[in-house]
């Protein structure tokens, strides 16, 4: 076993950064998975195959979102236990998360098979992309099982302080989606079924070579036939973690729904607001790749100093984690406002109307957009501590806000008014999570959790 991995020694911030890295480079490349569907669709199939895609992802994000939630839950005890080389503890808690959060899964699959229409009718899918959607999400719903595979593994690597290993399976896997997508597609013609088995089985195959990995070069995580049991309070304890992060990021998407929209209600004259607020999404998303990267690893140094009883690391882990990403966030709200007009026109080019009104909307979450780094560094101290519910309901406060925001100041404000409602859900959240860490410092709440001692230099 590589000492490399153990982060309950040495230097803080050389380690954080190098976990944090890996993380980095695998959040933008799962967003390369989406973008490179969407060529292949555009070049050579057509608009029609290209909506059905869009519509299509609205479906398959929430589950994606629900097993990257759950998987992310139960990583903290896999990291607890690590910490604490408790290594027969952890490769039971491996088990008893592979049951019940594999069952969950493949309950879900074929409920989605089964109600698929229902689900469709819901969404008011349009009947000229039914079939093609329709398509699609069977062979992706069935594919969602190696998604599952994949992020269990992949977790759990990042749970033991090897971010690169599940790095390189997910660009290997990028790569394979790429040819495969353009064989299927633009050599054997086989339309949107074509793009929905390159992504599946690009799913497979990352899925597989982290298994392998696991096998050839992590013995300690290998799961043997002594460890596979059902123990009472590691289902019980396992099931509360992947639960609670599993609904923190469902009410997250679901958010995102309600507020999509409400910006779709502002564009029944002109589409401008709506292709203003994808792209303003699309530059989000890329700064957001960066706070959510330093969130998972510091949560990651956290729960394995906190297994190994590292008070004081636990906290020093935190501090540095709360400083990298206030930097950062100060940096990324200054570029957004300064240079929001390039930004909005290397996604929408000449179109002014929308370029305007992008512009508009980066400038005015520009002054607030610091706060959400410093919300993702509350996070990672929240879920490396094992505090799922603190997480689970700084977001669900976030999200109300934002949603009640918006449609109380759409009418007035346009899309102006989602940056505001977005910034002032952010200015809730960190004041949240600022009120409880403070109790958890002064011993007052949760009692156990005295957190007042002195840190020394490290």
């Amino acid at each position: 076993m590589s000492n490399q991995l153990h982060l309950t020694y040495g230097s803080i911030t050389p380690q954080l950064i190098r976990l944090c890295i890996p993380l980095l480079c695998a959040n933008v490349l799962q967003q390369l998975y989406n973008i490179i569907n969407s060529l292949v669709v555009t070049y050579y199939i057509g608009d029609n195959a290209f909506a059905a895609l869009g519509v299509a992802e609205s479906v398959m994000n929430l589950f994606i979102y629900v097993i990257t939630g759950a998987c992310m839950g139960a990583s903290v005890l896999i990291a607890q236990f690590y910490g604490e080389k408790n290594f027969p503890r952890l490769r039971q808690q491996l088990y008893v998360s592979a049951v019940l959060m594999g069952s969950c899964t493949l309950i879900a699959v074929l409920l989605g098979q089964i109600f698929l229409p229902q689900l469709l009718a819901i969404i008011q899918t349009p009947e000229s992309l039914l079939e093609d959607v329709s398509i699609y999400l069977r062979i992706i719903l069935l594919g969602m099982l190696f998604t599952f595979t994949y992020n269990y593994l992949a977790s759990t690597l990042r749970a033991v302080g090897d971010t690169k290993a599940a790095l390189c399976f997910l660009f290997i896997s990028l790569l394979y989606n790429l040819a495969a997508a353009w064989l299927f597609v633009a050599v054997m013609d086989l339309g949107i079924t074509g793009t929905a088995l390159a992504t599946a089985s690009a799913q497979m195959l990352s899925s597989l070579l982290c298994y392998l990995y696991i096998r050839k070069r992590r013995p300690f995580l290998r799961v043997e036939r002594a460890d596979m049991k059902m123990e009472k309070s590691l289902v019980h304890l396992t099931s509360s973690y992947a639960a609670v992060a599993a609904l923190q990021q469902s009410s997250l998407y679901l958010g995102k729904l309600m507020i999509q929209s409400a910006v779709n209600g502002i564009s029944l004259i002109s589409t401008a607001p709506i292709s203003a607020f994808t792209a303003a999404n699309r530059v989000e998303n890329f700064i957001q790749a960066f706070g959510s990267s330093g969130c998972e690893a510091t949560a990651i140094f956290i729960a394995q100093n906190r297994g190994a009883g590292e008070e004081q690391r636990t906290l020093q882990g935190f501090l540095r984690g709360f400083s990298l990403l206030t930097a950062m966030g100060l940096l990324f709200s200054l570029l957004m406002h300064l240079q929001a007009r390039p930004l909005s026109v290397l996604f929408l080019g000449n179109d002014l109307e929308s370029v305007a009104l992008c512009i508009s909307y980066l400038q005015v979450i520009s002054w607030f957009y610091y706060l959400s780094f410093l919300g993702h560094a509350f996070v990672g101290w929240f879920r490396g501590n094992g505090r799922m519910n603190i997480t689970f309901w700084g977001t669900t406060i976030q999200i109300a806000a934002r949603v009640v925001g918006t449609y109380l100041l759409v009418d007035a404000m346009g899309l102006d008014a989602v940056a505001l409602a977005t910034g002032l859900g952010w200015v809730l959240i960190v004041a949240f999570h600022s009120t409880v860490f403070y109790l958890g410092w002064k011993g007052i709440w949760p009692k156990d959790l005295n957190l007042h001692h002195d840190i020394p230099d490290t």
